[in-house]
Formats: C-alpha cells, structure tokens, sequence
C-alpha cells in the first residue's frame, strides 16, 4: 500500500508524551524500568516520567475511577496553540478552552472514538 501525503493542523507537531493511568502504580514502575529498562527523568509518590528516545510515557496513579478506554491520553507538542485549535475547529472537531499552565498552553479535544487528545505549546524560550 503507498503512502499518502496528508496536511492537516498536526502534520509538524511531535507526539511527545502518552499518558497512562494505572491501578498497580509500584507494578507498572517496576516493569516499565526494571523489565523494559526504560530511565525514568522524573518522579515522585504518584507519578514517574519514563524516556522513550524523543517521547516519554507519564505513567499516574489512578486517583478517581476511570472507565474502560479512559486510562490513556496523548500530547502533541505543537509551536502555535491558537492556530492549531482554530485549524481543527474548521475542521469540525471540539476544543477545549486554552488554559495557561506553569509549562505552558495546553488543550484537548476528542477523536471519534471519544479519547482524549492532548495540545501542548511551551513557553517560548527568551533570548
């Protein structure tokens, strides 16, 4: 089958982090690092962030009761937010409101399927 050239809001963004959330948390550190060998960059009681080359998997102790399908949300790093949301807006797709946090922009909408889709733009680096 031949590939196919397509162009859309996220064509140049990066996937840069899949989220996980889990009921075992010490069970699924212990096999993402000790059985996978994946480093882990960051972590504390509830959280570790695991290196996978260019993408990390943020690995979360459940906090609330998610449903089958709900354990899993991925982030695409993009350079402008604002236009991103309006490109998939024109497109028919929901997004949520742009919210400011300490590591940047982030918001969310849904595929289809009604699984998360995380937005991303980090704060611009000053010179």
């Amino acid at each position: 089958m031949a590939r196919t050239k397509s162009t859309g809001p996220l064509t140049g963004a990066n996937l840069e982090t899949t989220f996980l959330w889990t009921r075992d948390f010490g069970g699924m550190r212990k096999f993402y690092h000790e059985t996978l060998g994946l480093p882990i960059a960051y972590e504390n009681a509830h959280f570790a962030d695991f290196r996978a080359g260019s993408c990390s998997i943020a690995l979360h102790a459940k906090r609330e009761p998610h449903g089958r399908g709900d354990n899993w949300h991925m982030e695409f790093l993009v350079e402008d937010i604002r236009a991103v949301a309006r490109e998939l807006a024109n497109r028919g797709v929901t997004v949520s409101a742009i919210r400011k946090e300490p590591f940047g922009q982030i918001a969310t909408f849904h595929d289809p399927e009604g699984n998360e889709i995380g937005l991303e733009e980090p704060p611009k680096r000053r010179r």
